[in-house]
């Protein structure tokens, strides 16, 4: 069955369907992998270094997701000699199994003479981050986010537009000619790795991990990086970093977001350990919007991967949520409404806390099957996965499922009954939830699942100008030779990601910049 997150609950017949959000973007449905080892990221002298190889380029990009891709391939289009590394036996990285991507003011817009309205794209972005954002950065996002993508589809790209909303913005997922949905390493990427792969002058070395930056009177001049007979040494004008961020690093994760090891459930790829972002700083970069997450919809502990069912049934709608004192903590509607750090920050500050939803909710989801809501399918069978569950109780009373909760039982009774009240138009003054999103809970059996915070990755990073140029921390002028990209670039965020401003923003940003640097190097 086709739907998209926010007519799922309403075709299943269900009260409530305020929706699941809309076009995830960079949603990551693939289970963990086991992160690769990666270096602390510090700059030294190239000379202490046992070197066993030298290689002299014009370029250096490392990563191999959208934004090294697009960086890599764009740099040796226009005619730089380009050396392509990747830590992981293949290219892609989490870039290969996202969902969507923004793709604002592209061909589709152009040809059917749509307004982009990004004057007030922009306010709505900037109030969202609190007017921290880098506003020459956010700039050249809004400017060349259409033309990157065109880019893309002109080599290849099976990009459909679609509009994500009427009033704001336009996204595109990836379909085959059958119109089939592909994530966007099938889609997106490998219509341009195929591309780089015809050029002489793109060379990729995969299974070599960038260690450090090579800093010569305050330029960056190259790199050292790890392969399978010992250090390599790279001689580049330009070092391009797009090694996704920090997600998998719990010592970064705690400095940086403030979160325990295992607090944040990361979907997507392994490896994710800042190599990048530290070596914009040991290179004098300086971190910027440092603790803004891009959070999912939350995920029932216990599950690893963001497509899994239960995921969908208990965190991606306004199901009743309580915390260890059988009370309402927010309003559920926050993740309807795709403000998507709202749930799992207000998940964050409670002891433990549960989604509740009763057996016609739960029974008209697990009819449907595997659910195919366009830009993804969820996997696993319902009742199965909810059986095989430790974090997922159920029971024929509310006295009885309080028990299993560990939760006070008058304390639960009186949240389901305010809860139900509030679908009949009784007010919810503390949190503001209204009927139109209430899930009723009344009739059994009850379930109750233990809900935890859960992210696609982290959005901060050092601080660069429009062209990607990493700047001083001390001087705010641009490090020469540095560029940072995607993930490993801060500049777009000061909050967290803005999923109910513009989703695919992750994925879209990640493809501009890298197209962005690569042109500001060739230039």
């Amino acid at each position: 069955m086709d739907m998209n997150r926010r007519n799922f609950l309403a075709a299943a017949g269900v009260a409530g369907a305020g929706a699941f959000a809309a076009l995830a973007g960079c949603s990551a449905p693939a289970h963990r992998q086991k992160p690769s080892d990666a270096s602390d990221g510090a700059a030294r002298d190239a000379s202490a270094a046992n070197i066993v190889e030298t290689v002299d380029v014009d370029v250096v990009v490392v990563g191999s997701g959208t934004a090294g891709t697009y960086a890599a391939v764009r740099a040796a289009e226009n005619g730089a000699n380009v050396l392509w590394l990747e830590q992981n036996p293949v290219r892609g990285g989490t870039s290969a199994i996202t969902e969507g991507i923004a793709t604002i003011g592209g061909y589709a817009m152009r040809e059917q003479g749509l307004d982009l309205k990004l004057d007030q794209l922009y306010h709505d972005y900037m109030e969202f981050q609190s007017w921290g954002a880098s506003p020459d950065v956010l700039s050249m996002y809004l400017a060349n986010n259409g033309p990157a993508t065109d880019w893309a589809i002109d080599h290849g790209a099976k990009l459909q537009y679609s509009p994500m909303s009427e009033d704001t913005y336009w996204g595109s997922v990836c379909l085959d000619d059958e119109g089939n949905f592909l994530h966007m390493g099938k889609g997106m990427l490998q219509p341009l790795w195929d591309y780089g792969d015809t050029m002489p002058n793109l060379e990729l070395r995969t299974g070599v991990t960038a260690s450090e930056l090579v800093i010569q009177d305050g330029a960056v001049t190259g790199l050292l990086a790890e392969g399978g007979n010992g250090t390599i040494q790279v001689n580049a004008k330009a070092v391009v970093l797009a090694t996704g961020g920090f997600a998998d690093n719990p010592d970064m994760m705690k400095q940086y977001v403030g979160a325990d090891e295992g607090e944040i459930v990361i979907a997507g790829m392994g490896g994710r350990m800042g190599t990048g972002v530290k070596m914009c700083l040991s290179a004098g970069g300086r971190m910027h919007g440092q603790s803004a997450m891009m959070y999912t919809f939350g995920a029932v502990e216990g599950a690893t991967g963001f497509n899994d069912i239960v995921n969908m049934v208990f965190c991606w709608d306004a199901t009743l949520s309580v915390n260890e004192k059988g009370e309402r903590f927010f309003n559920e509607a926050a993740t309807v409404n795709d403000r998507t750090a709202v749930r799992n920050l207000a998940v964050r500050n409670q002891k433990t806390a549960w989604a509740v939803a009763d057996a016609p909710y739960v029974n008209a989801i697990a009819e449907m099957g595997q659910v195919d809501y366009v830009t993804g399918k969820t996997e696993g069978d319902l009742m199965q996965e909810i059986e095989s569950y430790d974090s997922i109780v159920s029971a024929q009373t509310l006295d009885e499922l309080a028990e299993k909760m560990g939760v006070p039982a008058d304390a639960l009774k009186a949240s389901v009954e305010h809860y139900n009240a509030i679908a009949d138009g009784e007010p919810d003054p503390r949190f503001g939830l209204t009927g139109e999103f209430v899930i009723p809970v009344l009739d059994a059996p009850y379930y109750a699942a233990k809900t935890v915070p859960s992210a696609y990755g982290t959005e901060g990073g050092p601080l660069t100008n429009d062209k990607m140029q990493v700047l001083s921390g001390e001087t705010g002028e641009p490090i020469p030779g540095l560029y940072a990209v995607g993930s490993d670039n801060g500049s777009m965020y000061y909050t967290n990601y803005p999923m109910h401003i513009v989703g695919g923003t992750a994925q879209g940003f990640a493809a501009t910049s890298g197209f962005v640097a690569a042109d500001a190097i060739t230039a």
